[in-house]
């Protein structure tokens, strides 16, 4: 169950948990990630690390935070 915060209460965004994505290749994970980023926050960008060809994490636009893992690893 989820529910919108009460009337008269600011929102104070997510907090405790980031939801992870994952994409088989790349340009699939940099579409979602730059569609998330319009208007959002990059907290890292979109690169290769030693688990994954891409990886990136974000606060979109509503302040909920993600990250974008796409790719094998680089190894």
């Amino acid at each position: 169950m989820a529910s919108d915060n009460m009337s008269g209460q600011p929102c104070k965004g997510v907090h405790g948990f980031t939801p992870a994505l994952s994409y088989d290749t790349v340009d699939d994970g940099r579409k979602i990630f730059d569609a998330m980023d319009d208007s959002g926050r990059v907290e890292m960008p979109l690169q290769t690390t030693f688990w994954a060809e891409g990886f990136g994490m974000l606060v979109d636009r509503y302040g909920t935070p993600w990250m974008v893992n796409c790719g094998q690893s680089p190894a």
